[in-house]
């Protein structure tokens, strides 16, 4: 009886450690080891082994898939953790977070990629792989926090696994990113908002959406994940339509550099 239950502790605690690597740790064991500040320690004790891999980030403009190099507050971006050089037989997982100078949640996340999950540890925003994925790009939509709150400090802990169902050979990689927050721009005349008659929103016309542009400029709609639907330039007092699908943002940027967005739900 001993040796079955020594037996059945083994198999246990060694299903424990697939179902963590698979599933992410602050699904399996509610941990953050994202490597943020107050974070639990990272995953080097398991997964130490040698890579030549490297990871990253890239915040990207929802609306234009511009890079972002500052945040506007309350817009929305896409978030890619991108783990480069691995070979044909590699598998990749990480877990990632964005936050303030004091540590607390920066803006929010959504809408993650099919091969990651939104978590919730002590409070602090998560996103993680769901499973082990055979690609190297996890997206998660992220909304920048308010106005005054400073730089937005991201964090990952990636994985570069060899598939073989333990955590032998694993590299671990990790990635930081500060992204500062725009400079007040409200004393410039050319980014002076325009009254709020000019920028009605848009109004939903059979299976379209319908607005008419109040100046010159360039109309961008995306879906959630930031893939771009329609784009097109138009000039002042020219009405635009465009099919109304699903969940969309619709943004418009004046050649003067103002800038209005609408979530749009679909009929």
């Amino acid at each position: 009886m001993k040796q079955s239950t020594l037996l059945v502790f083994a198999v246990s605690a060694a299903l424990l450690g697939l179902m963590a690597s698979s599933q992410g740790v602050a699904e399996a064991q509610n941990r953050d080891r994202t490597g943020a500040p107050g974070s639990d320690p990272v995953c080097t004790s398991c997964h130490n082994g040698s890579t030549s891999a490297s990871a990253s980030f890239e915040v990207v403009d929802a609306a234009t898939q511009e890079a972002a190099t500052a945040y506007t507050p309350g817009q929305e971006y896409l978030v890619r953790m991108v783990i480069a050089g691995g070979d044909a037989t590699s598998f990749y997982g990480m877990q990632s977070t964005v936050v303030l100078a004091d540590g607390s949640n920066a803006g929010t996340f959504s809408a993650p990629s099919g091969n990651a999950q939104l978590e919730d540890v002590d409070g602090r925003h998560i996103v993680e792989h769901d499973a082990t994925s055979a690609s190297n790009v996890f997206e998660v939509s992220w909304t920048a926090p308010a106005a005054g709150s400073g730089n937005a400090d991201f964090y990952m802990s990636a994985l570069e696994c060899n598939g073989n169902g333990s955590t032998n050979g694993d590299g671990y990689l990790p990635a930081t990113l500060s992204l500062p927050e725009v400079a007040d721009t409200s004393g410039i005349d050319a980014l002076a908002t325009a009254p709020a008659a000019d920028w009605a929103r848009p109004l939903p016309l059979g299976e379209a959406w319908t607005w008419t542009a109040p100046e010159a400029g360039r109309l961008i709609v995306t879906d959630l994940s930031g893939r771009v639907l329609e784009a097109r330039d138009a000039n002042a007092g020219q009405q635009l339509d465009w099919p109304a699908q699903a969940m969309t943002v619709a943004v418009y940027v004046t050649d003067r550099g103002q800038r209005q967005t609408w979530k749009l739900a679909g009929r």
